[in-house]
């Protein structure tokens, strides 16, 4: 079996522009100041194949905004789909990926760090 392209998304629309500035300025405002971030909701996911769990956390002033797995793990925006940051990525990639979906409706199309996405 041959491994098929990933279908492309659909370009964004005004709303997903909208909602990507939004946590852009959410984000920002809430690494110079974590008070911001608003009440925490944990969830304990259970995956089953392969078999493992996950911790998903979420707060209340930063929607769409996910960390898995603790500190170490990993950072996701369900604006920016099958995409994942690690916690040092936030700022210099997480952050520029929703500013350029929201001012160019560019969605990133290759990883920056060097790593296959």
């Amino acid at each position: 079996m041959t491994k098929r392209a990933p279908k492309p998304l659909p370009p964004p629309i005004d709303d997903e522009r909208r909602r990507a500035g939004e946590a852009a300025r959410a984000l920002r405002d809430a690494i110079a100041d974590p008070s911001t971030m608003g009440a925490k909701t944990v969830a304990h996911v259970d995956l089953a194949r392969p078999r493992r769990g996950e911790w998903w956390e979420s707060w209340a002033n930063l929607p769409g905004f996910h960390r898995i797995n603790g500190r170490a793990g990993r950072y996701i925006h369900e604006l920016l789909p099958g995409w994942s940051y690690e916690r040092r990525e936030i700022r210099a990639e997480m952050i520029p990926d929703l500013e350029a979906l929201a001012e160019r409706g560019e969605r990133p199309t290759e990883a920056t760090s060097g790593r296959a996405a």
